[in-house]
C-alpha cells in the first residue's frame, strides 16, 4: 500500500481540493495528471492532480532567500511546503469498500490523507481489459492498462482535450479503432487529414489511417478532389455542393466570415423568394437597374456587398 501524500488542507466540490504535502514527499515526485485517493471518515475519494504549488510559511523567505545549502535545506524542511490541487472525480467507495463508483457530490473532511492511486483502484473505476472494455493506453507513470467501455462510451457525448503535442491525435484514433469493431457508426470531420487514409507522427513521417487499416468499414468522403491527389489518398466519392444546395441560413451563419452587411443579409430572404434554388447565380448576374419588380427596393451599395461576399 503506497505511503500517504499528504493531507486535505481546504478546497470545494466546485473548485477542487487543495492538499498540503508531507515533508517526506518531494514536490518534484508529483506530476499534474496523475489519479490519487483520498480517505474521507465515510468515503473514498478518486480524484486526479491538476496543479502543483510551492509555499511557504513566511514571507522574507522570499526577500531574502539563502544562499547556503545548508541554510536552504533546514529552511525547505521548516519553513516551506508543497502543495496539491486535486479534482475529485469518483467516491469509489465507503471505508469499508463496499460501495460501487459514484458520481463525486461531496467532499472529504480536513486532514483526510491523500495517496496514489493503486493499480486495485484504477480497475475499481475503469474495470479489466475484456470484451466490453477495451484498453486504450496507461496512466500516468503507471502499468496498469486503462480500459474503456465502449458500449457505454458511445451513449453520450464525449470530448479528448489536451494541450498541444500531448497525443489528443493518436488517442483519438487508438478510441476510433475501438468504435470501428463495435456496432457504433462515426461521422468524422477530419480537417487536417489526420483519419482518412493516413495520418502524421510527431516529428516526422505517416502512420496509417483507418482506411488502410479497416478499409471495408471505412469511406472517405473528399470536398477537395485536387488536394487528395496530391496526398495520394484515395477517396471514396467526390462531394461537390451545388448553388441550389445553399440556402439563405448557410450565408447567414458566414456573415462575419463574408463581411456581409446586415442591409446585405436583408436583401437575401427576398432574392431567394423571387429567384428560388437559382437564386445564387441570377443575385450575381443582375444589377440593381436590372431587379425584378418587388426588389428594387434594395440598393445597389447592398446588392455589391453581397455579390462581393
Amino acid at each position: 500500500m503506497s505511503k500517504p501524500l499528504g493531507l486535505v488542507v481546504s478546497g470545494s466540490l466546485d473548485t477542487g481540493i487543495q492538499v498540503r504535502l508531507d515533508s517526506s514527499t518531494s514536490v518534484e515526485e508529483m506530476t499534474v495528471g496523475r489519479f490519487i485517493t483520498i480517505e474521507g471518515e465515510k468515503h473514498r475519494f478518486f480524484g486526479i492532480i491538476t496543479d502543483i504549488n510551492l509555499g511557504i510559511i513566511n514571507d522574507q523567505i522570499i526577500q531574502t532567500p539563502p544562499n547556503d545549502p545548508f541554510i536552504a535545506q533546514v529552511l525547505t524542511d521548516a519553513s516551506t511546503y508543497g502543495m496539491l490541487d486535486v479534482l475529485p472525480m469518483l467516491t469509489i467507495g465507503n471505508v469499508a469498500g463496499h460501495e460501487e463508483p459514484q458520481p463525486v457530490k461531496t467532499v472529504p473532511c480536513h486532514f483526510s490523507p491523500v495517496k496514489l492511486a493503486s493499480d486495485t483502484d484504477i480497475e475499481s473505476v475503469f474495470g479489466k481489459e475484456d470484451e466490453k472494455r477495451f484498453w486504450i493506453g496507461n496512466p500516468l507513470d503507471m502499468e496498469t492498462k486503462l480500459c474503456l467501455n465502449l458500449e457505454e462510451f458511445v451513449k453520450r457525448s464525449n470530448g479528448i482535450f489536451g494541450k498541444s503535442g500531448t497525443g489528443k491525435t493518436f488517442l483519438t484514433r487508438i478510441i476510433l479503432i475501438g468504435i470501428l469493431q463495435s456496432k457504433a457508426v462515426n461521422l468524422i470531420f477530419d480537417m487536417q487529414n489526420e483519419y482518412g487514409y493516413t495520418g502524421t507522427k510527431e516529428g516526422s513521417g505517416t502512420v496509417k489511417g483507418l482506411k488502410q487499416l479497416f478499409e471495408a468499414k471505412v469511406a472517405v468522403f473528399s470536398l477537395d478532389e485536387a488536394n487528395s491527389s496530391r496526398r495520394i489518398s484515395k477517396p471514396d466519392a467526390i462531394v461537390k455542393i451545388s448553388y441550389g444546395d445553399i440556402e439563405p441560413e448557410d450565408i447567414v451563419l458566414m456573415k462575419h466570415t463574408l463581411r456581409l452587411t446586415d442591409l446585405a443579409i436583408a436583401a437575401i430572404y427576398p432574392l431567394h423568394r423571387a429567384f428560388g434554388k437559382e437564386w445564387i447565380q441570377r443575385t450575381m448576374e443582375v444589377t440593381a437597374e436590372t431587379l425584378p419588380e418587388g426588389l428594387n427596393v434594395i440598393h445597389e451599395s447592398t446588392l455589391h456587398s453581397l455579390k462581393r461576399g
